[in-house]
């Protein structure tokens, strides 16, 4: 899921679905959010690593000349769309979620009904950032502290509601809101790996009860 806070589990129905016939070519105009938002999805369902310059003039119906041009190179690209993954995926569905007014416990029953929606879904690609930390690990020191950057931001939000919740009495009053925020996020991330090739409910369903469990 995506979520660190949330990176956690996100529906892919967020993000449109684009044919696979796509011819691609080099219209000298394009619809540069369109095109993005192409990228965006198909980076998320393929990796970093394992997404070439084909499938993204493919996907996009652009050369490779109008995506350099408009875009830099295929580096430079993946970096603009890991921060729009955020902004169009984690902060409405995740962070957002969690800050949501009211009771903080039920903003976080909202994320664990998100997370057992999307693990369940048809069509489930795990969460874009959480997939492309293994890709990248230490090894690449700039694109691990954006990518580090994006869980703590949903740490930070579960953090949040988490703190919110025990000033209202929904948790356990001895409650560390940092650790359990942190141990909700890598619950997330790993429910977001594992559900990948687990699509059983009964699985999904233990690991929200154990994500509950972590509250009581």
């Amino acid at each position: 899921m995506c979520g660190s806070s949330g990176c956690a589990f996100i529906v892919d129905r967020v993000v449109k679905k684009w044919p696979d016939g796509v011819v691609a070519g080099r219209p000298r105009n394009f619809d540069e959010e369109q095109v993005l938002d192409q990228v965006m999805f198909l980076f998320w369902k393929k990796g970093y690593e394992a997404t070439g310059i084909a499938d993204l003039e493919h996907a996009t119906g652009l050369g490779r000349q109008s995506l350099y041009g408009a875009f830099g190179d295929k580096r430079a690209l993946f970096l603009r769309i890991v921060e729009r993954y955020f902004e169009r995926v984690l902060k409405p569905y995740v962070v957002d979620v969690l800050d949501a007014p009211g009771s903080g416990r039920a903003n976080l029953e909202r994320i664990f009904a998100q997370w057992q929606a999307t693990a369940e879904a048809p069509e489930f690609h795990g969460c874009l950032v959480g997939n492309s930390v293994p890709e990248f690990g230490t090894s690449d020191s700039e694109m691990a502290a954006v990518l580090r950057r994006k869980l703590e931001l949903m740490e930070a939000a579960f953090m949040r509601a988490l703190r919110r919740a025990k000033q209202a009495g929904e948790v356990n009053p001895t409650l560390d809101a940092r650790a359990t925020a942190r141990s909700l996020l890598t619950i997330a991330q790993g429910l977001a790996v594992v559900a990948r090739v687990n699509r059983e409910p009964s699985f999904v369903q233990g690991v929200l009860h154990s994500a509950r469990r972590l509250l009581d």
